[in-house]
């Protein structure tokens, strides 16, 4: 199975006070606007960021600890995060982490484990509070600062490389079509920005990169199909800056060619969503948030014919609330959770026993079943498993 994170534990974080949810290599996050799906996503954004910058950078990247840090009658103070990873190669990771809100706008790590399992190999763990090793890892210094999470620090070492290569190359989507749109500067970033910004640097990288041509060639040959006449897409210089450019059949003797100024807000998208599934690099995990947007439903069935494709190289998530992209025949009720406001806090949940036995015995559709309000969630389920500590079980071995 390709590596992916199998569960997630959160607390204290925005809209969430506290969950525990299980994710599958391909998962479609459901539920109205907010409910609490984009800060799911964003939760896992924010460890992303804390490990391949500082946690001072990610808090201020989102207004700050305030803004972050969820608000209560019980005024929580702390934040925890926690994963547990399949990395493949029969290898087990559990990663999780406790910021304390200090005076002042200030915080502290006041946690941080991590422990690598494989079937036939050692575990390997550290553990560190407030700066400290209580489970130390030889030939690391024994402190830390207590404004950094120490994996940075372990990732120096074979063992706990894996984890911080996982969590780092995490990408999450919002897709604008204007920063598509707009003239770019000329980059050399190997990923494509949040919002599609750096489109233009991406693609004259995979059109330039003999390695990466069939990205490229894949990439023209689906917008093609959703946009009729499409020979190519292109990057083009315009002084030291770039912009994107189609050349497109209008029943001419040769194509036209169209700047991004001249192209729609849809046709922009789906390119940015094609881009964020074949840009150059290996990435652990990707993130979309509402891929339907502004797409004609027609193309719904092609955005999700190509996330799942992509899901069989890597983790793939998706945020909706569209009942078109449910409707697509080869999603498994298990890869649907229902994201829901409950008691003022959002939770994630399965389907409910009567919805899942209603996809399973093609009586309806998980997308008709939305329509009508009949997709319901199994909050009793969802709320036992929140209440779980977050756990890295062994491995069974066969006998």
């Amino acid at each position: 199975m390709v590596p992916h994170i199998k569960q997630v534990r959160i607390l204290n974080y925005k809209s969430i006070g506290q969950l525990s949810v299980n994710l599958e290599p391909f998962t479609v996050l459901v539920g109205p606007n907010g409910s609490g799906k984009s800060n799911f996503i964003d939760a896992l954004s924010f460890v992303k960021d804390c490990l391949a910058d500082s946690l001072e950078s990610a808090f201020r990247k989102r207004g700050g600890l305030g803004a972050v840090r969820r608000r209560s009658a019980g005024h929580p103070t702390n934040i925890e995060i926690g994963i547990i990873m399949d990395l493949g190669n029969s290898l087990l990771a559990s990663y999780s982490f406790k910021i304390s809100a200090m005076f002042k706008k200030k915080f502290e790590v006041a946690f941080e484990h991590c422990k690598v399992q494989g079937l036939f190999k050692k575990e390997h763990e550290f553990k560190i509070e407030k700066g400290e090793f209580i489970k130390e890892i030889p030939g690391i210094r024994p402190k830390v600062s207590l404004d950094r999470l120490g994996l940075y620090a372990a990732s120096a070492t074979e063992e706990f490389r894996p984890v911080y290569d996982f969590l780092t190359s995490m990408r999450f989507y919002s897709i604008i079509p204007k920063e598509l749109r707009n003239l770019q500067e000329s980059g050399t970033e190997d990923h494509l920005t949040p919002d599609g910004s750096n489109a233009a640097a991406i693609l004259r990288r995979l059109k330039s990169d003999n390695q990466l041509a069939w990205r490229y060639d894949r990439l023209c040959s689906l917008l093609a199909k959703v946009v009729r006449g499409i020979k190519k897409v292109e990057y083009h210089a315009v002084g030291q800056k770039e912009t994107i450019q189609i050349k497109q059949e209008v029943g001419t003797k040769y194509p036209w060619t169209f700047d991004a100024l001249n192209m729609s807000d849809g046709t922009l998208r789906i390119l940015g969503l094609l881009l964020a599934v074949y840009q150059p690099g290996l990435h652990s995990v990707i993130a979309i948030e509402e891929p339907e947007a502004t797409v004609h439903p027609a193309v719904t069935e092609l955005i999700i014919e190509v996330l799942m494709d992509a899901s069989n190289e890597r983790q793939v998530l998706i945020t909706t609330h569209s009942p078109d992209i449910l409707d697509y025949k080869h999603l498994k009720d298990s890869e649907i959770k229902i994201v829901t406001i409950e008691n003022y806090s959002t939770l994630i949940a399965p389907l409910s026993q009567s919805s899942r036995e209603a996809i399973r015995q093609h009586l309806y559709t998980a997308g008709e079943l939305l329509r009508s309000g009949e997709l319901t969630p199994d909050i009793e389920k969802a709320k036992k498993e929140s209440t779980k500590q977050l756990k890295l079980f062994p491995f069974q071995t066969r006998a």
